[in-house]
């Protein structure tokens, strides 16, 4: 259990870090700046992937049967945090543009995806005892 969760967490990382460093990479080379702080939506999205990747895990223990149930309510979750938490840049008065809109898809979408591969193995997983 620990060693799968601990091993995914790792590789996660590795890409997350990867990817940040190559979009800040992008955006300084087309001399452009973003009006919120990558890092921060960065340490917000794999906050929230070690709670529900550690959530699922534990809940697959006690209740296999929904894991599915609650990955996806935690995803909604997570958007509705997210939302809460960077209301600001995202309801701001003035505009994002392309770069800063797909600037906050990236991360949203990398650990969505993540988290969806753990919890779908995990599920595979459960079927297959």
């Amino acid at each position: 259990m620990y060693k799968r969760l601990i091993l995914f967490t790792l590789i996660t990382v590795a890409i997350a870090v990867s990817a940040l460093f190559f979009q800040k990479w992008y955006i300084s080379n087309q001399n452009e700046f973003l009006s919120y702080s990558l890092d921060s939506v960065y340490i917000f999205h794999f906050i929230a992937f070690i709670f529900i990747v550690g959530s699922v895990e534990l809940l697959s223990k006690k209740l296999p049967d929904q894991v599915g149930y609650f990955y996806l309510a935690s995803v909604f979750v997570k958007i509705g945090l997210f939302v809460l938490v960077f209301k600001d840049t995202i309801f701001s008065e003035t505009s994002m543009d392309f770069l800063e809109r797909i600037s906050i898809i990236i991360p949203f979408f990398m650990f969505l995806v993540f988290e969806a591969i753990y919890s779908g193995r995990l599920m595979n997983a459960k079927d297959n005892e």
